[in-house]
């Protein structure tokens, strides 16, 4: 016969757990709030945000490339964010001689910003590393927009 404290145990543990994932998929979340508030600045000036976005965890100090198409008459933004403390954030955008393209660049203390015009269409390289102070991994996201 099952104890009904085992079960209050059973029950407590499972809520434990449900509400830990929760706080995850919250962080990952909040990486991506963060991105689009660097964004905001960009569609007031009248910027498209694309809905699609990478995200992920990485080791703090990790360098990550994204490879992206990008079309000679646009005007392009990345948006990095963070959803974590103390995280130093670094992005630059390379074309395939991997010379440096962007305009300029914006830290925040959760986010930055990046605006590139390409000089030709081609495939160019957003190359980004979030170093934190822990060794705790660093969630983040990226999304883009164009005008």
């Amino acid at each position: 016969m099952n104890h009904p404290c085992s079960r209050l145990q059973a029950l407590a543990a499972v809520c434990v757990l449900l509400l830990g994932a929760t706080l995850v998929y919250a962080t990952v979340d909040e990486s991506h709030d963060f991105a689009m508030e660097a964004a905001t600045p960009f569609v007031e000036k009248g910027f498209i945000v694309r809905e699609d976005y990478w995200n992920g965890e990485v080791k703090s100090g990790q360098k990550l490339q994204i490879t992206h198409q990008l079309f000679k008459g646009n005007e392009y933004a990345f948006w990095l964010g963070t959803s974590q403390e103390g995280v130093t954030l670094d992005m630059k955008v390379f074309d395939e001689k991997n010379q440096p393209v962007q305009i300029d660049a914006k830290a925040d203390k959760y986010f930055m910003s990046v605006r590139v015009n390409p000089p030709k269409t081609g495939t160019y390289k957003i190359i980004f590393e979030l170093k934190s102070k822990s060794d705790v991994g660093v969630l983040w996201a990226l999304a883009y927009g164009y005008r």
